[in-house]
């Protein structure tokens, strides 16, 4: 929301050979919606990476007490082209494929919640990312309707995400799109 701070906020994090990906999106908007998402990723930067279950575990304590907030987290390996991933409360997810005749896409499985609030477990899964797809993380000031228009190979995740943002976000909500690629590595 222009003028206002912002309730979303996201963490990239290096773990070893994987990388953390999280979206955090507080309750409401404004200062309190703020220090809540903010709340949850510094429990995610700091604490041990293991299990998608126990890191949510972590955020869900670092953050009660205040308004709480929806969380997605993906743990992207690149060696075994695979992500484990899973969301809690109304945050989006999905894998695409970039090139066309790329396998259908895969959304996230969510769970209704609130950490720090109420937290019921998460349903976490592990899916294929292979090269030439994209993982996608949008909070709810973004349309669902994103997912008709994915990013291809001919517009790259880095523009797409600002022609989401254009096209799908909510003028009266924070906003907020994530676009990890997998690219193939050349020797």
């Amino acid at each position: 929301m222009a003028g206002s701070v912002c309730g979303d906020g996201y963490l990239l994090r290096r773990a070893g050979n994987r990388l953390m990906v999280a979206l955090a999106d507080g309750v409401g908007s404004g200062p309190g919606a703020q220090d809540a998402a903010n709340a949850c990723l510094e429990a995610l930067a700091t604490v041990s990476v293991g299990e998608i279950a126990e890191l949510f575990e972590a955020a869900h304590d670092r953050i009660r007490g205040t308004r709480g907030a929806a969380l997605a987290v993906a743990l992207i390996d690149p060696d075994r082209a695979a992500v484990e991933w899973a969301a809690l409360g109304d945050v989006e997810g999905v894998i695409c494929a970039l090139l066309p005749g790329g396998e259908d896409t895969v959304p996230i499985l969510q769970k209704g919640g609130t950490l720090g609030v109420h937290f019921p477990g998460v349903l976490s899964q592990t899916q294929p990312f292979p090269p030439d797809h994209a993982l996608i993380l949008a909070s709810d000031g973004v349309s669902r309707r994103f997912r008709d228009a994915l990013p291809t190979a001919r517009m790259p995740p880095q523009e797409w995400v600002a022609s989401c943002l254009a096209t799908f976000g909510k003028d009266h909500d924070d906003r907020t799109v994530l676009a990890v690629s997998h690219q193939r590595r050349h020797p």
